[in-house]
């Protein structure tokens, strides 16, 4: 995956909102400002040492010539959150998808070893993987202003000036 950083980087960008225990991360078009992604959602439960991902839908393979671009995504994401909790090793990375996503995405990813956990109804499947943590440089993935504070913090316009 990290042969392909600089290819994904030259074409989207990444930034994060922090809800709690909980990361949304957001992947941009570096060429028209806007956003792609529709949901990636990761957690972090440290009591059972797990990295959760909730949702991972970025929205890349909508675009054109894109090859590996969503997983080196994926492979950038994890290791900025697991910077961002300060984990080392050790951790499994847990989530919940369809079979076909698995067999066409998940079970592909060469710098991770996803293996089905327990199969679920109408062809979800819990998987998991070890995490295995590379020294790679995630700083350029950055903190997003909330809407609540870039509005409160502009000196003009305030939430209670807002007609909703």
């Amino acid at each position: 995956m990290v042969s392909h950083v600089p290819e994904f980087l030259a074409r989207f960008g990444i930034n994060y909102t922090i809800d709690g225990p909980q990361l949304e991360y957001f992947v941009f078009d570096k060429k028209c400002h806007l956003d792609i992604s529709c949901s990636l959602t990761v957690g972090f439960d440290a009591a059972a040492g797990q990295i959760r991902v909730m949702t991972f839908y970025p929205g890349i393979c909508l675009q054109q010539g894109v090859r590996f671009l969503s997983a080196v995504c994926f492979f950038l994401i994890m290791h900025h959150f697991a910077k961002y909790h300060h984990i080392v090793s050790g951790c499994r990375i847990m989530l919940n998808t369809r079979q076909e996503v698995f067999d066409t995405f998940y079970a592909l990813l060469h710098d991770f070893d996803f293996d089905i956990l327990a199969y679920g109804e109408d062809d979800r499947i819990e998987i998991q993987s070890r995490f295995l943590p590379l020294y790679i440089d995630t700083s350029m993935i950055s903190e997003r202003a909330l809407l609540k504070e870039i509005l409160t913090n502009s000196g003009g316009i305030t939430l209670s000036k807002l007609r909703i």
